[in-house]
């Protein structure tokens, strides 16, 4: 057993004593490389089914996909997605545009105190359902 004397400047001289084990450290902590993968800061999350709150945020896209696409769309359906945090988050979502055709679609949300909507930035057309959402 050691002892650790941690001394705070202008202390006069008094000194708190921690207990400190060897035993306590004798092991690394383990990390599964699946956590590392999603919790790494700037790097892409774990491919995810949609929910209520990304089929939302595709909601709001929708217009500047059709006015880019120059098509209107009856069918835009999330189906899955990863998330990059940034200075806000970029979601990279797999939606259904009609029967058997999908779009992957590069979506930025700004963090919440600067008050604004989510913001197409980029798309890809022409996928499947198995194709894989990477980034681009």
């Amino acid at each position: 057993m050691f002892m650790y004397i941690y001394e705070m400047p202008g202390d006069s001289g008094q000194t708190a004593k921690l207990p400190f084990s060897e035993s306590s450290i004798s092991e690394p902590p383990v990390v599964s490389e699946k956590a590392s993968a999603t919790m790494m800061t700037g790097g892409l999350s774990d491919t995810k089914a949609a929910t209520p709150e990304i089929q939302q945020i595709v909601n709001q896209v929708k217009p500047q996909f059709e006015s880019k696409e120059n098509r209107n769309c009856a069918m835009f359906r999330a189906i899955a997605y990863r998330t990059q945090v940034v200075a806000g988050t970029i979601y990279f979502i797999k939606v259904q545009v009609s029967d058997g055709t999908y779009a992957h679609l590069k979506v930025f949300q700004s963090l919440p105190h600067e008050n604004q909507g989510p913001s197409l930035v980029s798309f890809q057309t022409g996928k499947t359902r198995d194709d894989p959402l990477t980034y681009f």
